[in-house]
């Protein structure tokens, strides 16, 4: 009887540690999410789930043209995963079917179309960023969100690196 008990507590404490490391993981390392719409389509499909790093928001400045997980300013309790856009101090110009950085047009190779509609001029304020989905015409983003346009670089919680599933879409963002 006591082997079996002393057993059953290794097992208990095993699986109390990998539950705690389990939890500092997703926390802290990286995270799963589900994707549950179209809002950057091509690039991430409905149903799935990207690998997003979120030790590297704390030590790597966010780059135009990542993949970025962060509360919505409209929603705060719920994350969006967008692409960077404008940086902070930069201006963003939305017409003709372009993006224009600084009154430079953006080149945009993961759009599948042009961006419909006049926005802006848009100044990204320091500690944000401009974000937009890669299917435009259908994301709700910075250009629509009635708070703020704007992220603040603090509620950063990840980027995305990688579609890991399903196994058949598995590939990196970028």
């Amino acid at each position: 009887m006591h082997n079996n008990l002393t057993w059953l507590k290794d097992l208990a404490k095993e699986f109390i540690f990998a539950l705690i490391t389990a939890l500092l993981i997703t926390q802290f390392v990286f995270t799963l999410p589900l994707v549950p719409s179209g809002s950057m389509i091509p690039t991430i499909k409905i149903g799935e789930r990207v690998l997003v790093d979120k030790l590297t928001t704390w030590f790597v400045p966010v780059q135009r043209g990542e993949i970025v997980i962060f509360p919505c300013p409209d929603a705060p309790h719920e994350d969006y995963i967008k692409r960077v856009i404008g940086l902070p101090g930069e201006t963003v110009l939305i017409r003709e079917g372009n993006v224009y950085i600084d009154d430079v047009v953006l080149d945009e190779p993961y759009l599948v179309e042009d961006t419909r509609g006049t926005f802006g001029p848009y100044y990204v304020p320091e500690g944000h960023i401009f974000v937009m989905g890669d299917n435009r015409n259908t994301s709700a983003d910075s250009r629509y969100w009635r708070s703020t346009p704007y992220v603040d670089l603090k509620d950063v919680s990840g980027r995305g690196r990688a579609i890991i599933w399903p196994l058949g879409s598995i590939r990196s963002l970028h």
